[in-house]
């Protein structure tokens, strides 16, 4: 059984190893991550600490030129990264580490006492839907559930799943009410939380939860 605690020194790596990547944010990086295709704002890559992999760590050097996405605690420890390709290419667009576990992303927002709380697949959903104020965690992928922690959304009221618009998303949604009866399906129409922020801004991305 893999370790969800990771080790002292993997903490200690990975923590040194995150604040590296942001530091090698560069122009190339940021007009991704602002831009059109993922609109976030300076002050959620900063929160999140996202980098880029410009030098990359012993290990990385497959990661070369992605983008890298802290998974931290809510103390703001970092416990993982996962990689996102920077543009097109060949290979997976995400990828984890070896070794490494499913974990939800943003896990801060189980800690703020909401009777609500949204999920979404994907980190840079994630953060949109956080942009939006909206209490909020996030799944790797739609292929990444795990029914473990399901122990960690029954004590909600509500779970909203903004899910994409297609047919793995409602899959998805399935997987995560199976033994709930606190979800509700909000389906990002046409597409997924950002073309849906995108398209309708962050009123229109309220709205549609009834927040």
């Amino acid at each position: 059984m893999k370790a969800i605690v990771p080790s002292a020194s993997s903490r200690r790596f990975m923590e040194l190893t995150s604040r590296a990547y942001h530091d090698q944010l560069d122009d190339e990086a940021l007009a991704y991550l602002t831009g059109p295709e993922r609109l976030l704002s300076e002050e959620s890559i900063a929160s999140h600490r996202l980098g880029v992999v410009r030098s990359p760590e012993p290990g990385h050097e497959h990661v070369r030129g992605h983008l890298a996405i802290p998974y931290l605690t809510p103390d703001g420890e970092c416990v993982a990264i996962r990689f996102r390709r920077l543009g097109d290419g060949d290979g997976p667009k995400y990828r984890s580490l070896a070794g490494d576990i499913p974990r939800l992303y943003g896990t801060e927002a189980l800690q703020l006492g909401t009777r609500n709380i949204c999920v979404t697949e994907g980190e840079f959903d994630r953060i949109i839907a956080k942009q939006c104020g909206l209490p909020v965690v996030g799944i790797p992928g739609a292929k990444s559930w795990e029914p473990i922690w399901k122990r960690l959304l029954v004590q909600f009221d509500s779970v909203y799943a903004l899910h994409d618009d297609d047919e793995p998303g409602r899959e998805l949604v399935a997987k995560i009410a199976e033994g709930l009866d606190n979800v509700r399906p909000i389906p990002m129409t046409g597409g997924d939380v950002t073309s849906y922020f995108a398209a309708h801004g962050r009123d229109g991305l309220r709205a549609k939860l009834g927040a």
